[in-house]
Parts: C-alpha cells; sequence; structure tokens
C-alpha cells in the first residue's frame, strides 16, 4: 500500500509538468508531422501530398542555403562557447577562487537576460561609426575597427551573431560543467596529487572521463539550441545581407507567416527535428564508444 500511495503521490506533482509536455510539446509536434504531408496554406483546408514537401525542400536552394547558413553559425559560437565554458568552471571549482558563488551568479546575468533586450544592445555595440565598440576602438586608436559593417557584411555577420550567442549562453554550459566538475570525488583527486600526478592528468584522466555525460548532454543541447535560436538573427540580420544569415529558424517563419506555406514549413521543421535526433545519436554512440 506505502508504494502504491507514493506511486500516486509522485504521478500527482508530475502530473502538471506531463500534462504540460503533452500539450505544449508531444502535440504541436505530432501536428507538425501530419501537416507536413499536406499541401496547407492558413485558411485553407489542407489537401494531402505525401512526401512532395520533403521532395521539394531536398530540391530548394533557399532551404540548403538556410541549414548552410545554420551550420556555420552553430560552427562558430558552439565550439567557442563549449571551451570556454569548460575552462570558467575549472576556474571556479578551485577552491583558492575566492567569492566562487558571487562570480557565478555574475556570470549568469546574460543567462538570465532577455533575448530581445540584449539584441538591442548589442545592436548598439556593433554599430559601426557609432556604436560602442566603435567608440572603444576610436579611443584606443584602433581606426580600422571603428567602420566595420559587423551585421550588414556576408562574411562578418554570422560571426557577429556567434559572438552574441557565446556571451549569451557560455554561462549556461558552465554551470553544467561546474556540476560535473563538483560531483568528482574530492578524495580520488587527492589520491592522484598523492601519487604525483599533474593538475592536467588528474583531469584528463579522472575528471573528464567522469564527465563524459554530462559532456554529451551539454554538446547536444548547445548545437540543438543555437539551430534552433531565431531572436539573435532577426534581432541583429533579420536574416540578411544577401541571406547569408537566412538561417532554418528564419527559413520556417517566412514560409509560415510570410507567404503562408504553413504545410511546407512543417515539412522543414520535421526534417529539422530528425537532424537533431541524428545528431544526439551520433554524439552519444561517440561517447560511449570511447568510454
Amino acid at each position: 500500500m506505502n508504494d502504491q500511495r507514493q506511486a500516486r503521490t509522485g504521478l500527482l506533482f508530475t502530473s502538471p509538468a506531463i500534462i504540460a509536455f503533452l500539450i505544449f510539446w508531444l502535440f504541436p509536434v505530432g501536428l507538425t508531422f501530419a501537416y507536413s504531408f499536406t499541401q496547407w496554406r492558413l485558411g485553407s483546408d489542407p489537401a494531402f501530398v505525401g512526401i512532395d514537401n520533403f521532395v521539394d525542400l531536398l530540391a530548394d536552394p533557399l532551404f540548403i542555403q538556410a541549414t548552410g547558413a545554420s551550420l556555420k553559425i552553430a560552427a562558430f559560437a558552439v565550439i567557442p562557447s563549449l571551451i570556454l565554458a569548460l575552462l570558467l568552471a575549472l576556474a571556479l571549482a578551485d577552491p583558492r577562487i575566492r567569492l566562487g558563488r558571487a562570480w557565478r551568479v555574475l556570470f549568469m546575468i546574460p543567462v538570465v537576460t532577455d533575448w530581445v533586450a540584449t539584441g538591442l544592445v548589442w545592436q548598439l555595440i556593433l554599430l559601426p561609426n557609432q556604436g560602442v565598440l566603435a567608440s572603444i576602438a576610436q579611443s584606443l586608436n584602433l581606426d580600422f575597427l571603428v567602420r566595420v559593417p559587423w551585421t550588414s557584411d556576408a562574411t562578418l555577420a554570422p560571426i557577429a551573431i556567434a559572438i552574441f550567442i557565446i556571451w549569451k549562453q557560455t554561462s549556461l554550459y558552465m554551470i553544467f560543467f561546474y556540476a560535473a566538475i563538483r560531483s568528482v570525488p574530492g578524495d580520488v583527486i587527492e589520491a592522484a596529487a598523492m601519487d604525483g600526478a599533474t593538475p592536467w592528468q588528474s583531469f584528463w584522466k579522472i575528471r573528464w572521463p567522469l564527465m563524459r555525460p554530462i559532456t554529451v548532454f551539454v554538446v547536444v543541447l548547445s548545437f540543438i539550441t543555437t539551430l534552433g535560436l531565431f531572436e539573435p538573427v532577426y534581432m541583429l540580420t533579420g536574416g540578411g545581407p544577401a541571406n547569408a544569415t537566412r538561417t532554418l529558424p528564419i527559413f520556417l517563419y517566412e514560409n509560415f507567416f510570410t507567404y503562408a506555406q504553413s504545410g511546407y514549413a512543417s515539412a522543414a521543421g520535421v526534417l529539422f527535428l530528425a537532424g537533431s535526433l541524428v545528431f544526439a545519436v551520433i554524439c552519444s554512440r561517440i561517447m560511449k564508444d570511447e568510454a
């Protein structure tokens, strides 16, 4: 009876989260999957077309370009942010660091601030000639940085968005790495040090293998989150210039709301979800094989 009562109590407390998951995630995903096989425009009845949307997407140069733009921004943002997050976590886990809790709170400020509000700030920072970065460069006599068109140059725009994402997301990944580092038993590290292991050897041979599950989670989370970000791209470039930052979320938004091609946009969303799941499985397999 006690086990049944505990099960009912646990179900009672978890039911709001389960209901929210079913309503706001599983149901929309299922609906998107169903509409992806239809020719559907907002305000009209959907007509079944089979896999035509998927075939058209794989041959659509705009979809291919959007996928490439998303992958480029993800490459510029994910790798530096994960490296920086790991270094910050290692530094904050060092017992010699004073006011470690205060530093953790300070680093989390970008994470808890709103994307739109910070996007407006970063517009002012990156504005050529009159922006904050241009003013700092001018005061340092770095004239070559004053007129840099960060958001209006096809080469620099993905880098500018990546810098914004790194600033906004790094601290979140730092917290996960910090928790993983602190979960390693201290007596194991002390025993390794007594055996003559250097700090690098202790990290690489002891901490890093034990951190692999969290590392897989953070890598998958950061990559998929970056691919799906809409706000930083829309706030800084709107998808330009010359479609250089027209990422998958911008592609979905335009096809659904601007061109009213709802079935086509749903198929693109299904492909994006399938690609994300494949990436997650590949990362898990790689890390499992290395373990």
